[in-house]
């Protein structure tokens, strides 16, 4: 489980919920204008790091008998960013924070589909209080458990023996959590 898969969950899950906000990754999408969703704002973005730059740390594996082997689990922080507008009040703040408030509900709901119990909220602020402004915006700091895992034995056929040790085979597909 990576930041990059929960935001695709996370974008997948609004788009199936017919949520119009656009869901988007990176530090860059922060400041642009043109990545807004339907209705003009209606946007999402996962930035990783927090404001300073820092990516969170380090802590021991949850899950530590998995395999492939998780080493530590990456603690890692990541912004989220929610703005919203609702073009039938425009001038309305109680309209606005109305909205805002409701997507990023959903986006909560999303996050800990995917995440349980693995993952924290914090630091939610109000974006920009100016006397004119267009929606409403927050953010709010997401802690996540990254497992950084070890590289998984290559495949043999059949599990060979050798000075009573079996090696062992990695299982197919993608389980999830490593």
């Amino acid at each position: 489980m990576s930041l990059t898969a929960l935001y695709r969950h996370v974008r997948d899950h609004l788009q199936a919920a017919g949520v119009t906000a656009n869901v988007v990754f990176g530090n860059r999408e922060v400041a642009k204008q043109i990545n807004q969703g339907a209705g003009r704002a209606n946007r999402v973005v996962f930035a990783p790091g927090d404001d300073g730059g820092a990516l969170g740390g380090y802590g021991p594996p949850a899950k530590p008998g998995r395999n492939p082997r998780p080493l530590w689990d990456w603690l890692l922080v990541a912004r989220v960013y929610v703005w919203t507008f609702d073009a039938s009040a425009p001038q309305d703040e109680a309209v606005q924070w109305d909205a805002v408030v409701e997507l990023h509900d959903r986006v909560v709901e999303a996050i800990h589909s995917f995440t349980a119990g693995f993952y924290r909220l914090s630091a939610p602020r109000r974006l920009g209080p100016v006397e004119k402004r267009f929606g409403e915006e927050l953010v709010f700091l997401l802690e996540y458990a990254q497992p950084v895992c070890a590289l998984p034995r290559p495949r043999r056929e059949p599990p060979i023996a050798a000075q009573g040790q079996t090696f062992l085979i990695t299982p197919t597909g993608e389980e999830q959590g490593c």
